[in-house]
Parts: structure tokens; sequence; C-alpha cells
């Protein structure tokens, strides 16, 4: 199988600009502190450094989330944030330097935090993107081993799996997912867009529908729901009124 890391995580691409959109990615991803003691100091630089992002500064927001990591290191969201921007800043100017930093902050993160489920992602997307594929399985296993209630590992599994071109194991993995969790969002949005790779329209919907249930904030499904209506509708035999039979369908429905 050939496996192409540039499918893994395409929403950043090297420009001379931090695009708006990206940023906001980011700046979502990011986590806010809570206000408590000591923790005043870095909550205000989180809330800082977050500005920052959305604003497109990007010297700001690090130096920002460097203090917010200072007045609290053994923070996992403060490491988080650090090295999440490190990673995304890599990737949109180059500095292929800030990777081992990255790489770092993330792992400490992981420590701090073994449930620290952006990290994980982050950490795997980094790397795929500095083609170490092998390593993103082994910290995929060591967060299953770690959080066997989570449906989250399993969910990341299968992404990356599916970057493999492995559409079994991504299944397989989906559903062990939906089995700890039925209306885990995530899982059911990947369990359609795999269903939907192979040509099985109705149940991607179907996955679709249900994930949309679960969590309204997604805009894209929404999306992918109307595209999917139409096409299903234009699958009907309008002289017989019937539908086509997909051979690609199964009896397996989530």
């Amino acid at each position: 199988m050939t496996f192409d890391r540039r499918r893994y995580n395409t929403r950043h691409k090297t420009s001379s600009r931090w695009p708006a959109q990206r940023t906001l990615s980011l700046v979502a991803g990011i986590c806010l502190a809570t206000f408590s003691g000591c923790q005043f100091q870095m909550a205000r630089h989180t809330a800082d450094g977050r500005a920052s992002l959305q604003a497109g500064q990007m010297a700001q927001a690090v130096d920002s989330f460097q203090q917010a990591l200072m007045a609290n290191p053994q923070n996992a969201d403060a490491n988080y944030n650090l090295g999440a921007t490190y990673y995304y800043l890599a990737k949109q100017t180059g500095q292929s330097h800030l990777n081992p930093k990255s790489e770092d902050l993330l792992r400490q993160s992981i420590a701090l935090n073994p449930g620290h489920v952006d990290a994980y992602r982050t950490l795997a997307a980094l790397y795929v993107e500095t083609q170490r594929p092998n390593e993103a399985f082994q910290l995929m296993r060591g967060w299953q081993v770690s959080q066997p209630s989570s449906p989250e590992p399993l969910v990341e599994m299968a992404r990356l799996y599916r970057e493999h071109n492995d559409a079994t194991r991504a299944t397989q993995y989906l559903a062990d997912a939906l089995t700890l969790d039925p209306n885990n969002a995530r899982a059911l949005v990947a369990m359609g867009q795999v269903r939907e790779e192979q040509g099985q329209y109705e149940l991607a919907l179907k996955n679709y529908n249900r994930s949309f249930q679960a969590n309204a904030y997604q805009p894209q499904v929404a999306e992918r729901i109307a595209a999917l209506q139409q096409r299903v509708q234009s699958d009907v035999n309008p002289a017989a009124g019937t539908r086509y039979a997909n051979p690609n369908m199964n009896a397996y429905v989530r």
C-alpha cells in the first residue's frame, strides 16, 4: 500500500501569509486555562495568545504561549498550546527546526495528561508530516492501551488506516469506537467518509445524519448531508420508481 501523507492533514499549506480560516482552525484547538490561584497569569497569557492567533500575529502568539508555559510548566494545556503553535507555524513557513520543539512539548503534554486528545492528534499529524508513520501508529496503540474506555484513539487509528488505503481496518476501528460511544460525532463522520468513498451513499448519509444529531455545530457535515441527499435521489430509477441496487452496500449499519 502507498502511504499518502498529504491526505492526513491538508488543512494547512505553505504560503507567505497565515490565512484567516487556518488561524481560526488553530485557535479552536488552543485550550483556555481556568482562573484559579496561580493559574491567573497563565490564563491571561493564554487568552493573549488566542487573540494573537485570531489576528494572524504568530510571533506574538508564540511569545504569549511561552509566557503561559513559564507561568505553569506542569500544565498540560500550556505545553500543548505552544507545541501546537510551533507545529502549525512549521507547516506554514517551512521552519522545520520547530518540529523537534513541537514534538517535545506535545509529548510533555501527554505525559502530564494521558487523556489529552488534541495533543495526541497533533503529535500523530507531526509524525506523518515528518515521514514517520510507524511512530504515529505506535503512538495511537499506546494511547489505546492507556485509555481503553475512550473511543478517541480508535477514531485516530482508523484515520491512519484510512490514509493507508485500508478501509477494512479503518471500518473495524470505527465500529469499535461506536461500540464504546454510539453517538460519538467524530466516529460517525469518519464512518460516513469511509462509506462515501466506497460508494455506499445511503449508509454514509445515515452516519452523517447521526453525527449531526449528536453535534449540530458541524457545517461541513451539513454540507455533506445535503450533497448526499441529492446524490441518493438521483439514483432513483424514474421509470420503475425504485432505487438501483448498490453492489457495495452491506448490511452492517450504525
